[in-house]
């Protein structure tokens, strides 16, 4: 007679939640493309809708460099100029835009308000240098999120899990009890590859992608999150 399957065992409560920021907080995505088009382009990079797409999720810093392994431009061989000056670029231009025009994403207030109602430690996790995160802080009223986390203090960008983890270990709270909240591929798979669970709110440019499926849920906003929703999730 067959042993019974062994069950899973069961998951901690939320107890915190781990947002990104680009495209799920903040509408910057398309602003993102845009800067990057122009920064690029300024070196002599062509760079395309879906050149962009293809990249979206890492740090400006591994987004240079992989224009420069695979677009070089003249002097990109000398590292002229080299990735942190590019980063630095686009980063300028992104805060500029974030302090004068920045807008929150549809549900990005109302998912907040949730979040400290049922009392759940907040992060941020994003692949934003630290002064974007801030800037994003100080427009849209999220100064009391103390915890900002940003890849470029990792080795490893996302889809590595590294700075999930980091934001768990900085909320003292176990991954296990995290959840994360995304809007790219990697960073379905970097909260994946972390332990925790995980809502994907797909960029619509990118909902066709096979690896929002890894995510405990998909919405199409954080319009559609509420206490109900959180409850299944444990």
């Amino acid at each position: 007679m067959p042993s019974p399957r062994p069950r899973a065992a069961p998951r901690p409560p939320i107890r915190a939640v781990i947002l990104d920021m680009d495209g799920l907080l903040i509408d910057s995505e398309p602003v993102w493309r845009e800067v990057e088009r122009e920064v690029f382009s300024e070196l002599g990079v062509r760079l395309t809708e879906a050149d962009m797409l293809s990249t979206m999720g890492r740090s400006i810093t591994e987004v240079a460099a992989h224009w420069r392994r695979h677009r070089p431009w003249p002097g990109a061989e000398t590292g002229e100029p080299d990735d942190d000056a590019i980063g630095e670029r686009v980063v300028d231009r992104m805060v500029a835009h974030v302090r004068a025009r920045g807008e929150p994403m549809r549900g990005v207030r109302e998912a907040v308000e949730l979040f400290r109602r049922r009392r759940l430690r907040v992060a941020i996790a994003s692949s934003s240098p630290h002064r974007l995160i801030d800037a994003v802080c100080e427009r849209l009223g999220l100064g009391w999120v103390e915890v900002r986390c940003s890849a470029d203090d990792e080795a490893r960008g996302k889809p590595a899990p590294d700075v999930f983890l980091t934001a768990a270990r900085r909320l003292r709270v176990e991954p296990a009890a995290c959840l994360a909240i995304e809007d790219s591929p990697s960073g379905v798979l970097a909260a994946r590859a972390a332990g925790m669970r995980c809502v994907a709110v797909p960029d619509p440019h990118l909902a066709g992608d096979p690896r929002y499926a890894q995510a405990d849920l998909v919405l199409g906003s954080l319009a559609e999150l509420d206490a109900e929703t959180l409850r299944r999730l444990e």
